[in-house]
């Protein structure tokens, strides 16, 4: 059974968003003179609890269900009367598992119940990813005070922009390249990210679906996390407004697995990273994990599988390493991201410097954090050779900054945030994008690369004298990466403007609502005939022949779709 405790899945994605600035490019990025900036009070933060902290009230009552092979629709019917604690949700795609939702109070009677059953392979409680953020206060300062650091340091430190030969000198990105940014929500409309979305996609439902826009709350640092990642890879650069991104003019492809309850569930992770597999994304920048400790076997399982599956189609992989790299020292008593719990939700122990999931996965380009002085950033997670349950599992280094209070705010990596703002922030989630927008402008300068190739490139370009012995290759050298390709320079896309080109919601051909296979305006036996006689098969005509999460194909999915609005 798992090491993980479903009382403690509020611990979220590690995102520290500090601070405002804005940056004209213009052969090098300036600093914008007389600009009006929009200003914050700092007590919409007020109230908030300490985030990273954990909420014991916020229980996850599903399950993750593996068969020993694909079901038939009759052994899913005949399990789900069966099973009467637990209730058949939605499918994982591409995988013979479906998650459950079960009563609060009877997870382990229903763990119990579905493992008996001949058909399962496992089933384990589905877990929740947490945000790479380092809990701190967010702050609104247009100029930094003299002694310090320049405003976007770390486009400087990676030879990105500043003086001699930079990589923007050599590649500027394109709009044929897509990163997928699996995250929380973003605000789609924000001044400096208006373009830049090839679609927005939403997983927190089960399927993953497109929408129009996507919206979040600028108090809500958990909420905004999205926005500051999303930033920092694509935001528009060379538009005499905000930030400049590292991946200039590089597509992204945003995927939201942050539900309205505040949990990140490994199976909406999973379905997220498969869709963007399958659609046509080059890079998945995921700033987000889990510690090792607090998930288990099946649960680690499903995530390598679907890293896998995005790696074997091209894709290229990066994660950040963590934030728990520091000492006990930091440790909260009411609990932090760092903390370990057994099944029953007992804190057992504080983690320092332990493996992260997905970024210890197979074939990860993993992320630690620098500071301004390209030091290892205290709170990174780092390689321990004396430590055979660590070891050299972190390839390379990128800025996260580090600061500790509001006065030295500029330390931080800047960013856009909600409603037009901009914000400094800290932690490997910062981290992570400077790479995948990195690794964005090598394959615009030369699209043949393979996914192996672009990350060797990376690693082996890195400069191992930083940061010595805390990863594998040392940091990122945007410029020596892409002189080694030796492209003088490519063809520059126009900085997308204007409002955001977004993929609209899918429609399904026939009327009726989900699980309608006749249009009777009904979800019936009728219907589910329908979808038996195409299961398993590729159609062209949505919801007429069962396909009613409109993905072209009668798979379980659907079935989930009708089973949950049988006789609604």
């Amino acid at each position: 059974m798992s090491n993980w405790n479903y009382l403690s899945v509020k611990r979220q994605l590690f995102i520290l968003f500090f601070g405002f600035l804005l940056y004209l490019l213009s052969g090098s990025l300036v600093l914008a003179q007389n600009f009006q900036f929009q200003t914050e009070s700092n007590k919409v933060f007020q109230g908030k609890p300490e985030v990273g902290s954990l909420s014991k009230n916020n229980k996850l009552n599903q399950i993750i269900v593996t068969f020993k092979k694909k079901p038939t629709a009759g052994e899913l019917i005949k399990l789900s009367r069966k099973s009467k604690k637990s209730r058949l949700k939605y499918a994982i795609t591409g995988t013979d598992a479906m998650v459950f939702e079960v009563s609060e109070g009877v997870i382990q009677e229903s763990l119990n119940e579905l493992r008996a059953d001949t058909i399962v392979e496992s089933a384990v409680v589905d877990k929740a990813l947490d945000l790479l953020y380092i809990p701190n206060d967010p702050a609104i300062k247009a100029t930094p005070a003299p002694g310090k650091p320049i405003l976007q340091w770390s486009l400087y430190n990676l030879n990105l922009v500043g003086s001699g030969r930079t990589a923007f000198d050599i590649s500027k990105g394109s709009s044929g390249v897509t990163v997928a940014v699996l995250d929380s929500q973003v605000d789609s409309s924000h001044e400096d990210l208006q373009g830049k979305f090839s679609s927005l996609v939403d997983c927190t439902s089960g399927s993953c679906q497109t929408v129009s826009s996507m919206t979040a709350n600028p108090s809500n640092l958990d909420e905004s996390h999205g926005t500051h990642v999303a930033g920092i890879i694509g935001a528009a650069t060379n538009n005499n407004l905000g930030i400049a991104s590292t991946g200039f003019n590089t597509n992204m492809l945003y995927i939201r697995i942050r539900d309205q309850n505040g949990n990140m569930l490994i199976s909406y992770f999973v379905n997220a990273v498969r869709y963007a597999a399958d659609h046509n994304a080059k890079i998945i920048n995921m700033s987000l994990g889990s510690l090792a400790a607090n998930l288990d076997g099946p649960i680690i399982a499903q995530i390598n599988d679907a890293v896998t599956y995005a790696w074997n189609k091209g894709v290229l992989l990066v994660a950040a390493a963590g934030n728990c790299g520091w000492n006990e020292s930091h440790h909260k008593a009411a609990g932090d991201p760092c903390d370990i719990y057994d099944e029953a939700g007992n804190f057992v122990r504080h983690s320092v410097n332990e493996k992260y999931y997905p970024a210890a996965s197979p074939n990860m380009l993993n992320v630690a954090a620098l500071d301004v002085n390209n030091n290892l950033a205290s709170y990174s997670q780092h390689n321990d050779p004396t430590d055979p349950q660590i070891g050299n599992w972190i390839s390379i280094l990128a800025p996260g900054g580090n600061f500790s209070t509001n006065s030295d705010k500029e330390f931080g990596i800047a960013s856009t945030w909600p409603l037009n703002s901009y914000y400094y922030n800290l932690g490997t989630s910062a981290a992570a994008p400077h790479v995948s927008g990195i690794a964005a402008l090598i394959w615009a300068a030369k699209p043949v690369l393979t996914n192996l190739q672009v990350k060797s490139i990376i690693e082996q370009t890195a400069n191992k004298n930083i940061a010595s012995g805390t990863t594998n290759n040392g940091m990122v050298d945007a410029v020596k990466a892409l002189d080694s390709l030796n492209v003088t320079i490519t063809p520059v896309s126009p900085t997308p403007t204007g409002t955001p080109v977004l993929s609209s919601t899918p429609t399904l051909t026939g009327q009726g609502k989900p699980g309608d296979a006749n249009g009777d305006n009904k979800v019936d036996g009728l219907d589910y005939v329908v979808w038996l006689q195409n299961y398993n098969k590729s159609v062209g005509n949505g919801r007429l022949s069962g396909d009613f999460s409109g993905n072209g194909f009668v798979d379980g999915l659907d079935y989930v779709i009708w089973l949950n609005n049988y006789n609604k």
